[in-house]
């Protein structure tokens, strides 16, 4: 019967991933390709339904719960490379990579409120534009293929939060929608088309009143491991590139070998020659996701590289997770602790119900290793991931206490556990309990970030 329902239900199914998928209203589909097209999907679309029915049921609100905010934290999209294989021959990126694929507008705020110059660029987006790459365009520019990714993100999020759970409404409103990125481009970039996604019909739209979001000049930055501001952070980062924190790892050790065998022509492990997974997939992922070449003696290495790659990134991270994301938990703790007084109480209090912060993969990466989860996953985070932080309350308590409320938690969409509380519900104040762990205001971070590093 469950197969019937759903062959039934299929129009209003089909018609929720028409408005999806056929954003742009301008284009025309010829009608053969177009039935074809539609056939396709509501065969894809069945199968995902009832292959994932019981997933999607299990994240419905229940009669006896509601949703009172989120917090959700993202991975740029796909971007030009940082960092090239000095020893492979280098691809041509063409300009076009750069037009862009949303043409919404958005308009950069200090912290403070106060308007942020958008003709301002941080130190590392002048440097890797002066770093230019063969057919002419900066490294670690954000591509249209990026913007499309971030897009299709905050469709998701529209499904989710307007569609599904009526938790956010259809108009964008600053009281109720904040966003924040790093000053980067990048992450500038795909917080835009994020807020595109959710908000706008068609990523053509360029008349709309801007999206507001919010800087902060790096060298006070929370939202990533930030070197700039810590000078133990800096001289910790020397140290693991030495691969003292993981040479013991016999497997990791072999394939760094191999690669650097067939790349360099040398097995032996130099630290000022060495090639790194994270330099290696860097490399290769930007060619990958553009379509561009990469080497078939190489492809053996893009199966495990991610693994290998995490491996590095968290060696960086995990030898001191305070510094590396100790004052983002507690920049969680606040909103939190934020939103459930305002849901708590009768008090008027400013605070938005969904806070958007568009970051890095060292943030993500963190994050994962800060709630013990990187042993689930062991990957580099993809490119357009996202950590997602529901607050949620129970309504069969009339008692507003912080055991009444509880989080869950989503990793590129899919719903994780957190080791201290598997395969269960994390009530908040468990939670904060985990947050505190690592957590640190910018007194203490300012405290470890000055002392010596043995």
């Amino acid at each position: 019967m469950k197969i019937f329902s759903y062959f039934f239900d299929y129009k209003r199914r089909f018609k929720r991933f028409e408005n999806i998928l056929f954003w742009n209203h301008s284009r025309k589909i010829k009608g053969p390709f177009l039935v074809k097209l539609i056939g396709l999907s509501t065969v894809a679309i069945l199968t995902f339904n009832l292959f994932n029915h019981e997933v999607y049921a299990k994240n419905k609100a229940e009669a006896d719960e509601k949703l009172t905010s989120v917090i959700m934290i993202t991975r740029h999209g796909a971007r030009t490379p940082l960092k090239i294989v000095s020893r492979l021959d280098e691809v041509e990126y063409p300009s076009d990579l750069l037009l862009p694929f949303v043409k919404a507008k958005y308009k950069l705020k200090h912290l403070d409120g106060s308007d942020f110059d958008h003709d301002v660029l941080s130190y590392y987006d002048e440097l890797n534009l002066r770093n230019v790459l063969k057919g002419g365009i900066g490294r670690g520019q954000l591509t249209k293929v990026g913007e499309r990714q971030m897009f299709d993100l905050g469709r998701r999020v529209k499904y989710r939060y307007i569609d599904e759970l009526k938790f956010l409404s259809p108009n964008y409103n600053t009281d109720e929608f904040y966003t924040r990125s790093t000053h980067y481009r990048r992450t500038i970039n795909s917080a835009k088309s994020v807020l595109a996604g959710i908000y706008l019909v068609s990523p053509n739209i360029d008349n709309n009143d801007p999206f507001i979001i919010n800087v902060q000049l790096l060298n006070e930055e929370v939202l990533f491991p930030n070197a700039i501001n810590c000078s133990y952070f800096a001289e910790m980062f020397k140290f693991v590139e030495t691969l003292s924190l993981y040479s013991k790892n016999v497997e990791y050790i072999t394939n760094l070998n191999r690669l650097n065998e067939i790349i360099r022509g040398s097995s032996e492990i130099e630290n000022a020659k060495n090639i790194t997974f994270t330099a290696f997939m860097d490399d290769m992922r930007a060619r990958k996701v553009h379509g561009l070449h990469v080497p078939s003696d190489l492809e053996e290495f893009m199966s495990v590289g991610d693994k290998y790659a995490a491996m590095e990134l968290t060696a960086e991270t995990e030898h001191n997770i305070k510094i590396s994301c100790g004052r983002l938990l507690n920049l969680f703790k606040e909103n939190l602790v934020e939103s459930y007084e305002k849901d708590s109480s009768n008090k008027k209090i400013k605070s938005p119900k969904f806070r958007y912060y568009s970051a890095h993969d060292s943030t993500l990466n963190a994050l994962l290793v800060a709630f013990g989860l990187f042993d689930e996953y062991k990957s580099w985070p993809p490119l357009g991931a996202d950590i997602t932080i529901e607050l949620w309350k129970k309504l069969d308590n009339n008692q507003d206490l912080p055991r009444n409320y509880f989080v869950r938690i989503y990793y590129c969409g899919k719903r994780v556990f957190l080791p201290e509380s598997l395969n269960k519900e994390c009530d908040l104040e468990s939670f904060f309990k985990i947050l505190e762990k690592n957590s640190v205001d910018k007194h203490g971070y300012d405290l470890l970030c000055h002392k010596k590093f043995n």
